[in-house]
């Protein structure tokens, strides 16, 4: 079966790109035009086992999401590391950066060979300006997720 996760020295297409972050919940309700869009903004980078994306504290402008791969994110305490959550392909991470211009709350670390798709703050806030239309069903499914996520905390929070 071929396909985006069969590359190994060729970057995916655009077409396959456009495939792949449809899959996610971030873009599963653009059409195919406001895909193409959005995928002319996105970039794609490889990282090996036990590089850093980012650290905690690093400034952050970007989201990044899992086309193959994955990501460990991890809190650093008296220099102790504390795992946060493991994510995987079809997964994303950092979309905080999207909202807000605030360091890194976490580091991410690749816990296998990863190909990630990113896209920068600059690029959604284009969007939201030159493509009102995609920039808020972007902007939309981001709230729908961080409120999950929120929500998934607060339940954990209340568990003795």
């Amino acid at each position: 079966m071929q396909g985006l996760f069969e590359f190994i020295f060729e970057e995916p297409s655009e077409r396959q790109l456009r495939q792949e972050i449809h899959k996610t919940i971030l873009f599963n309700n653009l059409t195919s035009k406001e895909l193409r869009l959005v995928s002319q903004k996105v970039s794609v980078r490889t990282f090996t086992k036990g590089q850093h994306v980012f650290f905690e504290g690093d400034a952050g402008s970007a989201l990044y999401l899992i086309l193959k791969g994955s990501i460990h994110i991890v809190w650093h305490s008296e220099g102790k590391i504390i795992p946060v959550t493991k994510l995987s392909q079809g997964m994303f991470f950092g979309e905080l950066a999207l909202v807000e211009d605030l360091p890194r709350s976490a580091s991410a670390v690749v816990l296998e060979d990863a190909t990630l798709a990113f896209l920068f703050r600059h690029d959604v806030e284009k969007l939201v300006h030159y493509h009102p239309k995609v920039g808020n069903k972007l902007l939309w499914n981001l709230s729908k997720v961080l409120a999950r996520r929120l929500r998934a905390m607060n339940d954990r929070a209340r568990r003795p």
